[in-house]
């Protein structure tokens, strides 16, 4: 969604004045919360609740819209948000959230986010994570022969500490008064952008303390304060000529212990822009890299100055127990509700060679090689 930068941008200065100036921080902190809230979701808002008023009329117009079908789970959960959120999600009682709307709304975030429909999505309740990588040799044989040659698998099992990832949403009146339909729309729409950040930032950047291991990170080396140490960012990939990938196509395949058929490289919108598009395109805008099953997908949450080229669903992230309660440090405002959603979440590569990390401002613009051809009476002549 497009968000106003001028009103955000005042929404801010508000916000930060509120923090400033206010003797209650807790009041303070909803406050501003709201604030940039308002502005953040305005349009979410405006258009659920036309849609709304519109579906009262129009009974043609809902079936067009193609809202979801309740379960029986999910009307309690809403109609007890919708008639009392204090009821439903209070600070001494956690309600979960059903695993039916997470699921949908995960499935909607890998359909728009470029990043997250490469990785894969598991319970984050598994701390442990097992790699193996193959060694040895193979051989033929008949099917009765000794078998002639050994295969070994290297196991190694990192522990894994499942880290806490918190979703604030505000919850105007104004949607709680609408039907259970699109109280769920709503809560789906925040809940899928807030969610799509946060995993997309995990995902890349995560530091491996309290949050996943992002792809930037090495797995198994860490600094004094229990964060990941940034992997080594390669200056050799300069083009997409097939000499110049051909270092990174040897990390990739850990030095030909496994063959890869796709690749995606995540870069920052800017820096895509700058260096990846003129670097993979021609004047017609005609693809010219050398691997041909190579998409690029840009991400906010993607530092700039820096890109990955990385191997599809050979990251896995975990989500799960996402639950809802009430902001207790403070009193309700009397237009919203704000509610804390806490979900546990974990992530990480299969191994650190799954991303090349690389200087994207190294990459050079393609320019075509032009072959002069000359004719005999050419040749003749000189």
């Amino acid at each position: 969604m497009k968000i106003n930068e001028t009103k955000m941008k005042k929404a801010q200065e508000e916000a930060l004045e509120i923090l400033q100036n206010s003797e209650n921080k807790a009041e303070a902190i909803v406050e501003a919360m709201e604030k940039i809230n308002e502005v953040q979701y305005d349009e979410i808002i405006a258009e659920i609740t036309e849609e709304s008023q519109k579906a009262n009329s129009d009974a043609d117009y809902v079936s067009k819209m193609g809202l979801r079908v309740l379960s029986k789970e999910e009307k309690e959960f809403y109609e007890a948000l919708k008639n009392d959120p204090k009821q439903a999600v209070t600070g001494n009682q956690i309600d979960i959230m059903p695993t039916s709307i997470i699921d949908i709304t995960l499935e909607d975030i890998k359909k728009e986010s470029g990043l997250l429909r490469h990785i894969n999505f598991a319970p984050a309740n598994i701390k442990k994570w097992i790699t193996a990588s193959k060694t040895g040799t193979y051989s033929w044989g008949a099917l009765t022969d000794k078998i002639k040659g050994e295969l070994t698998a290297s196991f190694a099992v990192l522990n894994m500490e499942v880290a806490k990832l918190t979703v604030y949403m505000i919850i105007p009146k104004a949607i709680r008064d609408l039907a259970l339909p699109f109280v769920d729309k709503y809560c789906r729409e925040v809940l899928k952008e807030q969610l799509n950040d946060g995993l997309e930032y995990g995902c890349l950047q995560g530091s491996g303390k309290n949050q996943p291991v992002g792809i930037y990170k090495q797995i198994a080396k860490t600094n004094e304060d229990g964060t990941h140490q940034d992997k080594t960012v390669n200056t050799d990939l300069t083009s997409f000529k097939p000499k110049a990938l051909a270092g990174a196509k040897k990390y990739l395949t850990k030095n030909g212990n496994r063959t890869i058929d796709k690749l995606t490289l995540v870069c920052h919108p800017n820096d895509e822009a700058d260096y990846v598009a003129p670097a993979i395109y021609d004047a017609e805008g005609r693809n010219v890299s050398s691997y041909k099953n190579l998409e690029v997908v840009t991400c906010a949450n993607n530092p700039q100055g820096k890109a990955a080229l990385f191997i599809p669903k050979k990251y896995t992230m975990g989500l799960t127990g996402l639950s809802f309660k009430d902001y207790d440090q403070t009193l309700a405002l009397d237009d919203v509700d704000v509610i804390v959603g806490k979900g546990y979440s974990n992530g990480r590569a299969s191994d650190d060679n799954v991303a090349y990390v690389f200087d994207v401002t190294k990459l050079e613009e393609y320019i075509p090689t032009v072959k002069v051809i000359s004719t005999q009476s050419e040749i003749q002549g000189a």
